[in-house]
């Protein structure tokens, strides 16, 4: 039997892998998390983890729908039932899966029975909160991984907007409830008015990541521009892959529009985050002006990814706003202008 000496030894080594392996499956998300302070840190930083790694079961290059679908729901029953450390690692064990690619994802995947026990050195309510969220959106993903299956053909796409928020919300707005919950763990929290625009959170930086990426995506079948949008122009889901200035602008202009709708939500969630909170705020502001200046920059046709001096200079941005809403508005509304002009410019 081992000893309490050996067990928070062991435990000590697992958060040590928990904090090291964050930076490598998410940079972005290292800058921010590691803003945030005591037990909501802690709890934030397995929560991503924990979504990190349904989020690398549904998006593999080395399993076939069948075994996503299988891996999902299977991880899903580890949250379900407020059941005790053994028997998660015990269900755990078999989703070790590996492959030849070698990634900090896999690496991730290899070692989530380290994250679960650190999960447990959390104080209960987190675990009452944050279970159900994983199996909702583990078992959202299986539902859209079921749906690609059934529908055949090359490419997953979307219906319309709708049904591509519909998926958001399962990968990003369930991730905004659940911070939210865990946020308002902490006493004086206006629980009420954040609730309103959690889910608009969480779909703004998935919004903006599709933007961003749409094209890498279609390398593993998923096309994140919906049908309804690709039929307007007369484009297949294949087309998205080379196409001409004017087109991909006109791709740009109808998904452009509903990302400033959530980014709107956003930037009234962080208003309402009371200015002592200033941990969560920075939380929430990092990932926020980097979606909203990484937007403006592909819209202007300068490229996908912000240099490192632009990331400093936002980061230098970050840490005045957490003290002045205004600043933040005036910053956010001038780039916003700059969207909507876009949106806006007549379709030839």
């Amino acid at each position: 039997m081992k000893t309490m000496k050996t067990l928070q030894v062991e435990t000590k080594a697992d958060w040590e892998y928990c904090e090291e392996v964050l930076p490598k499956v998410s940079r972005t998300f290292a800058l921010n998390i590691g803003e945030l302070e005591g037990e909501t840190r802690r709890a934030v930083l397995l929560g991503y983890l924990l979504f990190r790694i349904a989020d690398t079961f549904e998006d593999n290059d080395h399993q076939s729908e069948e075994e996503k679908i299988k891996a999902l729901l299977e991880f899903a029953e580890i949250f379900k039932g407020h059941k005790g450390l053994e028997e998660r690692l015990s269900l755990y064990e078999p989703l070790k899966f590996r492959w030849a690619e070698d990634s900090p994802e896999k690496n991730l995947v290899e070692n989530g029975d380290r994250v679960l026990r650190c999960y447990f050195d959390l104080p209960q309510i987190y675990r009452e909160t944050m279970d159900p969220h994983v199996v909702e959106t583990a078992e959202g993903m299986a539902r859209f991984q079921k749906r690609k299956l059934e529908q055949g053909g090359k490419f997953f796409q979307p219906r319309d907007l709708t049904d591509l928020e519909d998926y958001c919300y399962y990968v990003a707005g369930n991730v905004g409830v659940m911070l939210t919950q865990i946020f308002c763990l902490r006493e004086g929290l206006p629980k009420r008015e954040l609730e309103k625009r959690q889910v608009q959170f969480g779909l703004a930086l998935q919004l903006t990541n599709i933007v961003k990426d749409y094209t890498k995506d279609l390398e593993r079948g998923w096309c994140y521009i919906p049908a309804s949008v690709t039929e307007k122009y007369g484009l297949k889901p294949e087309d998205l892959r080379h196409l001409s200035i004017e087109e991909s602008k006109k791709i740009l202009q109808e998904l452009v529009p509903r990302v400033v709708y959530h980014f709107d939500s956003t930037l009234n969630y962080i208003k309402i985050l009371p200015e002592r909170e200033k941990d969560i705020r920075l939380f929430c502001l990092i990932p926020f002006v980097l979606a909203y200046y990484t937007l403006l920059q592909i819209v202007e046709g300068k490229g996908e990814k912000l240099s490192r001096p632009q990331v400093a200079t936002i980061l230098d941005k970050c840490k005045l706003f957490v003290g002045s809403n205004g600043r933040l508005e005036e910053d956010y509304l001038e780039v916003r202008k700059a969207l909507i002009s876009f949106a806006q410019q007549e379709k030839r």
